[in-house]
């Protein structure tokens, strides 16, 4: 009888330490990008692919078109990642209140994800809040992600398996040797190669073009590889060419970064 009782207590216990848990994860605040006053941004944890980010807006930012007495005025968000398709939302209207406004953007795409705001009227009035046009970035993970830092370290967020989709954040500044020009044009890349089971090598850009003319200049861009059924392995290396024949590589002096993968 007493093993009976014990084996249920057991049970109820580990249900209950279930239940906790999962409440807990369900209370833990989302990762939080706050555009407060005075043009400050500040970021609160890490944001990740299938989750969302918290955008916490002072609306002091941005007051310029929002006449009281005639017509309506509203606040628009817009995503970008990775240079890809621009997303809107909006942020806050003429019903809005409050000094703050609050709104969760879902996250599927990992890599580089760039966030501006546009103030409207109905009037015509427009203004802006896009960093003097450079944007607001943050960088967002996906499950797995391999990230080559500056200082020659790398580290992996999440599990290496197969069927997945690997993304490869690099930091060009790791190779930064060969930056060569022409008539005021950028003239480099960088890339990754990398093969699969011994297979084929095959490559990924790590940079993309940014402006235009010759305010044009590269900026990093993450690599996406998708991993084929495991077990297995994967090899890779890092690639700066210039137009000038400039070659620089980051392979781990010749043995390459090899991984494994179930």
């Amino acid at each position: 009888m007493k093993k009976l009782l014990m084996s249920a207590l057991l049970h109820l216990l580990c249900l209950t330490a279930s239940l906790v848990s999962t409440e807990a994860l369900a209370q833990t605040p989302p990762p939080t990008m706050t555009f407060g006053p005075n043009w400050s941004v500040s970021l609160s944890g890490q944001p990740r692919v299938g989750g969302p980010l918290r955008i916490v807006y002072d609306l002091s930012r941005l007051s310029h078109c929002r006449e009281p007495s005639v017509g309506t005025w509203t606040l628009t968000g817009y995503a970008m990642t990775n240079r890809g398709p621009v997303q809107s939302f909006v942020v806050a209207n003429d019903a809005t209140v409050g000094t703050t406004a609050e709104v969760l953007l879902n996250l599927t795409t990992g890599g580089n994800l760039e966030l501006w705001f546009q103030e409207t009227h109905s009037l015509g009035c427009s203004n802006w809040d896009s960093n003097l046009y450079w944007n607001h970035h943050v960088k967002v993970w996906q499950n797995p992600t391999l990230t080559f830092n500056e200082g020659w370290t790398h580290s992996l967020f999440g599990t290496l398996q197969g069927g997945t989709t690997l993304m490869v954040d690099y930091d060009i500044d790791r190779l930064g040797q060969c930056r060569g020009q022409y008539m005021d044009y950028e003239t480099w890349g960088v890339w990754v190669e990398y093969r699969i089971n011994g297979g084929p090598v095959q490559t990924h850009d790590l940079t993309v073009a940014w402006g235009e003319w010759n305010q044009e200049f590269r900026k990093q861009t993450p690599a996406f590889i998708p991993l084929p059924a495991g077990p297995g392995t994967l090899e890779m290396w890092f690639v700066n060419m210039d137009r000038k024949g400039c070659a620089a590589y980051d392979s781990r002096y010749g043995q390459n970064y090899v991984f494994t993968f179930q």
